[in-house]
């Protein structure tokens, strides 16, 4: 069965753990299969780590905005 594939902005802030850290913001453009805002966050957490340089445990992460911009196509079935 065919899949949706959505372009979608993600902007977040993250922060290293610590008391005093320094808040950054940063952006991911990036597809997903999905409009659910939970697993857009699921899908991408990955890229927005490696964007960031960080591992999950050492850094905090809150997203801000999910912008949505269209669908771009879809799957390939391949059975």
């Amino acid at each position: 069965m065919k899949k949706p594939i959505y372009r979608v902005f993600v902007d977040f802030e993250y922060k290293n753990k610590g008391v005093r850290a320094k808040v950054k913001k940063a952006s991911v453009d990036t597809f997903a299969l999905s409009k659910d805002p939970k697993e857009i966050e699921e899908y991408i957490m990955g890229r927005m780590l490696s964007k960031i340089k960080r591992r999950r445990e050492h850094c905090e992460i809150k997203i801000t905005n999910i912008k949505i911009e269209g669908q771009y196509g879809e799957t390939t079935d391949r059975y």
